[in-house]
């Protein structure tokens, strides 16, 4: 063999070798980095039942209602302006139709106007979801 092909074995040799030490290397860092990504804590703040009329129906709706919090110190200030909460997602709720309420799609909808809603009025980002514990139209 020659000295040029020995020189563009060892260039290539060396270059499959960096390339798997490197892929290696890469899947180890993320794997770390995973892991390193802190579970946050949720806390669960209870607005309670409601009832209320629905729009051009003679329906009423029981719903109970729970927010998903990141902060615990939140729950203080979400006694504070809880009539309010109350009031804002009662008026919400009067002004849909049943027929938007009803099924997956009209829940989820609510849900997102409460969660827009509530966290307008605090303003804050620390309120991550809304949930129904009972939702029933009578």
């Amino acid at each position: 063999m020659s000295v040029k092909k020995v020189v563009l074995f060892s260039i290539i040799g060396f270059i499959v070798t960096a390339a798997v030490f490197g892929g290696a290397f890469y899947l180890a860092a993320n794997r770390n980095s995973e892991k390193a990504v802190k579970e946050i804590k949720t806390y669960n703040y209870s607005v309670g039942e409601l009832y209320c009329n629905i729009k051009d129906s003679r329906k009423i709706l029981k719903v109970n209602i729970n927010f998903e919090i990141t902060d615990e110190r939140l729950s203080a200030k979400l006694d504070e302006k809880k009539p309010k909460i109350r009031n804002d997602i009662l008026e919400l709720i009067r002004s849909k139709e049943e027929t938007v309420l009803v099924g997956d799609k009209g829940q989820q909808m609510l849900r997102n106007e409460i969660l827009k809603s509530v966290k307008q009025m605090m303003d804050t980002e620390k309120i991550t979801n809304v949930y129904f514990v009972e939702f029933i139209i009578q």
